[in-house]
């Protein structure tokens, strides 16, 4: 592997619940899902609805498809497209699904009652892809192999949640979603995001916005710039977009934004970044 193989693609960019339909087809209306690919290495960031697409493309790819998953916290809209996740279902395939246990229910539990009557009519157990449950917690560091290291931290989120930093060589990206910011940043998350190459941060509010919906577990594009700025990161990628924000409005906002500062965009569906 070279390090010109780490690619970032974007396939759910939105927050909170799906919203497809005509207001919403420029930025996307897919719930949380980024793929990373790290020479042949596959890496999934959370399984919302737009995991449903991605895996139609991994369908398509020669051979066995073997990948790690990573879930940031079990709301809905993170794992609510993995029952549609087509490679699953494919005998042959290989995934390991990395979360939180909550208290004392495993996380693969989690995954497996979204998945059963009267949820869901196919349980977990029928899908035909080995599927490896690995629990973690805010602070480990994984080795992955083929020089990938994934490290995390805390999320402050109703119910919790992780962050994760994927590195590779001297390349990595940072994945900050369902995070709320606070009157001080977390010493971890500094850390975990300092001279990072790419954060992805969730901007579901603006400033002007977020006393409306403080404690509900979001944060700003204000705070991520911040982060930016405090972490000497090189680029923001604003994500967890507001359900109800249009293409239109996403569009001003956005321009607003890079008109300022140019190493910031939103998050769109099929958004490709090479590092």
């Amino acid at each position: 592997m070279t390090l010109s193989d780490f690619t970032i693609t974007f396939w759910g960019v939105r927050g909170s619940r799906p919203v497809p339909g005509p207001r919403t087809v420029i930025y996307g209306g897919n719930t949380p899902c980024v793929e990373v690919r790290i020479g042949k290495r596959l890496i999934i960031l959370d399984a919302g609805t737009g995991i449903t697409n991605l895996g139609s493309k991994l369908m398509q790819e020669p051979g066995p498809v073997i990948g790690d998953i990573f879930i940031t916290h079990v709301h809905w809209d993170h794992i609510q497209g993995f029952p549609f996740f087509q490679p699953a279902f494919r005998i042959g395939n290989s995934f390991c699904l990395y979360g939180e246990r909550k208290g004392n229910v495993s996380f693969a539990a989690s995954i497996k009652r979204t998945m059963r009557h009267p949820h869901f009519p196919v349980p977990l157990e029928h899908m035909g892809a080995a599927l490896h449950f690995t629990e973690i917690e805010p602070g480990d560091m994984l080795e992955l192999g083929d020089g990938i290291t994934v490290r995390t931290a805390a999320n402050n989120h109703p119910d919790g949640g992780i962050s994760y930093r994927i590195q590779y060589g001297n390349k990595s990206c940072c994945y900050v979603t369902d995070y709320e910011h606070g009157p001080e940043k977390a010493q971890a998350l500094l850390e975990l995001c300092a001279g990072t190459d790419l954060l992805i941060y969730d901007a579901c509010f603006t400033a002007a916005e977020y006393p409306g919906y403080q404690g509900w577990g979001h944060s700003t594009w204000e705070e991520g710039l911040a982060l930016l700025e405090a972490t000497g990161a090189g680029r923001l990628i604003l994500f967890h977009h507001k359900p109800e924000r249009s293409d239109e409005e996403m569009a001003v906002l956005e321009t607003n934004i890079t008109g300022q500062y140019p190493m910031v965009k939103a998050a769109r569906e099929g958004m490709v970044i090479s590092l």
